[in-house]
């Protein structure tokens, strides 16, 4: 019977051994985590900079690793599923360099992680930013009342850390920019200032300036900006210097838009005669070299300065070198001459345009709806042709006696604010030696009133045709510039 007990006993230990065997066997095991570099062995100025990549992995004998756990003091951990990535440190205000710390565990299939996380010491430092004016957008050696140009800031470090993009004119005082405002446009507080002024900043093609501004812009005379950007360790960049450029300043309030070389002096001398007096844009010379790089910023902020303007061009076309767009100049003016005409500025429009010219870039901006039903490109004016005014106040205009035929777009007016303004003795083309009446619509100047005390003047007219050509009798073209630049815009 003792014997049975203890054969018993005996069994009864050894499977309770076994059992206690097998289940050590099948405990879960923790994971092991690693850096893929074991230490970053640099010292001194050879730092890296605040962006760092960073890998790791990690093993498990009984199981499979399921993700990790990252921490910058072993006590505040972040999860993921990655096993390398990107990290943009910062380094506190006022050092340039510091120690960084990572922790990197695994954490297994069965949700244990790694007891004893992996540890790296990331010495870095601070890289400076950088601050440059962009040469595609550079400033001309002459900014007629506007300067326009682009700006770019990076840093090594991430252009987030980017706190500050300051920009100073001649020297004189910082401005701090909008960060996310590149192209800006400096304007004279008094364009008409003969020595120094504040300069206005507007932002794109903001019709407002920024409430605050920049101090020093010299008038008729050269000036230089400066720019530098800061970070957020307040380190500095270096100092970028623009292109020296001269800002002409504004004389008179009549502004006369050229846009066609050989019509100039034509022009000049009927101005003179009619006793006007004007500033000058020549928008030709040199190929074009006065033509801004953004129309719709520069050109825009020059007609703002002004209370009449006077604009005249062809169907030339001339490509823009910022953007690379081909154009006529009147459609590279349209939406600032609209901007223009939506603050209460008042213009004459003279230009030309072939008849298969598309209208649509510019169509409102004209005081015009459509263009003639019929070919016009065979509408001409003979020799000594009349322009008669509808309103007997302007006078009747002559082409000159030695032209025989000149170029003019003949167009339709379907619009309740649009008057007709002059109409002409039209011809059709030759059939044989006789010029037929031309028989469609007859318009070639239209306008669009404006109520004004009680009155109803014009404040946009516009002549489909070189209004030089009508000078077959000077005095009644001297008439026409002072009845519309001295009495009807006033």
């Amino acid at each position: 019977m003792k014997k049975s007990i203890v054969k018993y006993v005996f069994i009864s230990g050894i499977a309770l051994f076994f059992a206690c065997k097998e289940e050590d066997a099948f405990e879960n095991q923790a994971p092991d985590t690693f850096f893929v570099i074991d230490n970053i062995n640099v010292s001194g100025k050879n730092r890296l900079n605040t962006i760092v990549d960073l890998s790791w992995f990690g093993t498990d004998p009984d199981g499979f690793v399921k993700s990790f756990e990252i921490s910058n003091d072993g006590q505040n951990w972040k999860r993921t599923s990655e096993q390398d990535t990107t990290f943009n440190f910062s380094i506190p205000v006022g050092l340039d360099t510091t120690d960084i710390e990572v922790y990197i565990r695994a954490i297994d299939n069965m949700g244990l992680r790694d007891p004893i996380p992996d540890y790296l010491r990331i010495p870095i430092k601070n890289t400076a930013p950088e601050a440059t004016f962009d040469n595609s957008l550079s400033l001309p050696d002459t900014a007629f009342l506007v300067a326009t140009t682009k700006w770019d800031a990076t840093d090594i470090d991430g252009d987030e850390s980017i706190t500050n993009v300051l920009i100073s004119l001649n020297g004189i005082d910082w401005f701090e920019m909008n960060k996310r405002e590149k192209e800006f446009s400096i304007v004279a507080a008094d364009p008409e200032a003969t020595d120094t002024t504040e300069g206005l900043v507007y932002y794109g093609t903001n019709n407002r300036p920024e409430a605050a501004s920049l101090k020093g812009l010299v008038m008729n005379d050269t000036n230089r900006i400066f720019i530098k950007s800061i970070d957020e360790a307040g380190t500095e960049s270096k100092i970028d210097t623009s292109t020296t450029f001269y800002m002409k300043g504004k004389v008179k309030d009549l502004l006369v838009v050229g846009g066609i070389g050989t019509a100039h002096r034509r022009y000049k001398d009927r101005l003179r005669d009619a006793m006007i007096e004007y500033d000058f844009l020549d928008l030709t010379v040199d190929n074009g070299i006065n033509q801004p790089a953004i129309w719709n910023i520069t050109f825009k902020l020059q007609l703002l300065q002004y209370s009449k303007l006077f604009f005249y061009s062809d169907e030339t076309f001339f490509i823009n070198p910022y953007t690379n767009v081909k154009q006529i100049i009147l459609e590279f003016a349209a939406s600032s001459l609209q901007e223009y005409a939506n603050t209460g500025g008042k213009y004459l429009i003279t230009t030309y345009f072939d008849h298969d010219q598309s209208i649509e870039g510019f169509r409102g901006v004209l005081p015009i709806q459509s263009l003639s039903s019929k070919n016009y490109a065979d509408a001409s004016l003979l020799r000594d042709s009349l322009a008669i005014a509808r309103d007997p106040t302007f006078p009747s205009l002559r082409t000159q006696k030695p032209l025989a035929i000149t170029k003019l777009g003949v167009f339709n007016i379907d619009t309740n604010d649009t008057d007709i303004f002059y109409t002409a003795q039209l011809s059709d083309k030759r059939v044989g030696s006789v010029f037929p009446e031309w028989p469609d619509t007859k318009i070639m100047a239209s306008a669009r009133p404006k109520k004004l005390n009680a009155s109803m003047k014009y404040n946009q007219i516009f002549f489909s045709m070189q209004l030089w050509e009508l000078n077959g009798d000077k005095q009644a073209l001297i008439d026409l510039f002072d009845e519309i630049f001295n009495k009807e815009f006033q």
